[in-house]
């Protein structure tokens, strides 16, 4: 399959994208999770239909594209932008939309958003942007901010940490719960490495994405909207079986929509990077709904 490397403008610089397949085929935005970038579907996508165009994106602060403009928090809904921005650039009339954790959430709201524009949804491990509970209303923002200030502070003050390749690679595995394989890893740390003059490494992540801000509304909130802005196009739902926090929140949210008939979920025994970590799991269930929905058309 062709991959190519390409660039395109945003207003507050570029958003970097790794595209595989022919251009003229289906188009899929495939957006990865937070503190990740394309380079998570780099194990998926050979294993995946090669009659559809993979956009993979890499969303402002990951990878290689550039960070949100500085000295602000980043808020989630900002990111809703790069997927306009990159639907305008390819000019297609509906995409697939498929996206892990935290892009399969923003995907999610895109489409409640915009259903004209979406063709699929294909969701790793996610369903919905994280509610905030009213109970959890000031802690959640005081805590927002006070590390909002820690960062800014850092930054200002201090010179980006430089590593080695093996070290580098050794935050990437580490940085993940459970830890990655190496194979899982290779493709996330190469889209983040900034080669220094001494043979080490700065990393590109923009540090303001560990304390990223979600919309302000609660549980009830979110179900409200979801019965009065339903996501009506088909949608595929991997949940990770192994991952602790599905019973605290995916699970629960998963199960109330298992009877909606445009709602597929499937579970798949591995953790939350499964899709990466174990691709030969989640990649059978992406064809059967790829190419099932494909005939219906």
């Amino acid at each position: 399959m062709k991959i190519v490397e390409k660039e395109i403008n945003a207003p507050w610089g570029s958003i970097a994208l790794k595209l595989w397949g022919d251009e003229n085929d289906p188009p899929v935005l495939t957006v990865h999770g937070i503190l990740d970038n394309a380079g998570g579907f780099d194990r998926i996508i050979p294993l995946l239909p090669q009659c559809y165009y993979y956009i993979c994106v890499d969303l402002p602060g990951h990878g290689k594209s550039s960070h949100f403009p500085p000295h602000l928090p980043i808020h989630s809904i900002n990111n809703l932008i790069v997927y306009t921005l990159v639907m305008d650039y390819f000019n297609k009339n509906k995409y697939i939309i498929m996206g892990h954790s935290y892009g399969g959430q923003l995907g999610y709201l895109f489409a409640q958003l915009h259903p004209h524009r979406v063709e699929k949804l294909i969701m790793f491990d996610a369903v919905k942007l994280l509610p905030v509970p009213v109970n959890n209303f000031q802690d959640y923002l005081v805590s927002k901010f006070k590390a909002y200030f820690e960062i800014e502070q850092k930054l200002k003050s201090g010179s980006p940490p430089s590593y080695t390749y093996e070290e580098a690679m050794q935050r990437v595995i580490q940085g993940h719960s459970p830890p990655l394989s190496r194979e899982a890893a290779v493709g996330l740390l190469n889209r983040i490495l900034i080669p220094k003059d001494n043979g080490k490494y700065e990393l590109s992540l923009d540090q303001r994405l560990k304390n990223f801000i979600n919309p302000l509304h609660g549980f009830t909130y979110s179900v409200q909207c979801s019965k009065r802005f339903p996501v009506l196009c088909p949608i595929l739902i991997v949940v990770a079986a192994d991952n602790e926090f599905q019973r605290t929140f995916m699970k629960p949210i998963a199960e109330a929509f298992q009877n909606e008939a445009n709602i597929t979920i499937k579970y798949v025994k591995g953790h939350h990077d499964v899709h990466n970590q174990n691709p030969e799991l989640v990649a059978p269930h992406v064809v059967e709904f790829l190419i099932k929905q494909k005939h219906k058309l």
